[in-house]
């Protein structure tokens, strides 16, 4: 086989490889015995949220943890772990560890972060009109609560500690 052959058969072997973990990254992850109502993250993953510089030290007085309900008629969707971590080579500022709910922001910088720019790193769509594919229509309904109050933002609530948002999808 000739150099330049043996070269385009790497690099088409790298980006197959390559291909293939990005795709089996993010998928929506499931414990065992839990159910998914559906839900799965988009193919690519598309962000402006930024990662985490290792060289810079985390500034402790905005190191918060909102927590995170997600239900699909009635179905509990367990957030999965390890979300905005490892995905592209990075730790993104908003990240999860475990699939609790418990959202982790993180950044060696000041910004506040929205509800949208948590979904954004799950690879979902979100909006006061969709969660993922389940959208508001003639039957369905969108609602919020935060802290156990109807809240209006959904997208554009920007997160804070110890909040508890639960975002529903539900029969009207």
């Amino acid at each position: 086989m000739k150099k330049s052959n043996k070269n385009i058969f790497v690099v088409v072997l790298v980006v197959v490889i390559a291909v293939g973990l990005l795709g089996s990254g993010n998928l929506f992850l499931q414990a065992p015995g839990t159910q998914s109502a559906g839900i799965n993250a988009e193919d690519v993953l598309q962000t402006e949220v930024p990662c985490i510089n290792p060289s810079l030290p985390l500034p402790q007085e905005y190191h918060i943890h909102p927590h995170l309900q997600v239900l699909i008629v009635g179905q509990n969707v367990e957030i999965p772990k390890d979300v905005g971590i490892g995905v592209g080579g990075c730790e993104r500022a908003l990240h999860t560890h475990d699939t609790t709910g418990e959202i982790h922001i993180e950044p060696n910088f000041y910004q506040e972060f929205t509800l949208r720019d948590f979904f954004t790193v799950w690879g979902l769509q979100f909006s006061r009109d969709q969660i993922s594919t389940y959208k508001r229509d003639a039957d369905h309904d969108i609602v919020m609560t935060v802290d156990g109050k109807p809240n209006q933002e959904f997208e554009n609530l920007i997160l804070r500690d110890k909040q508890q948002i639960v975002v529903e999808h539900k029969k009207k």
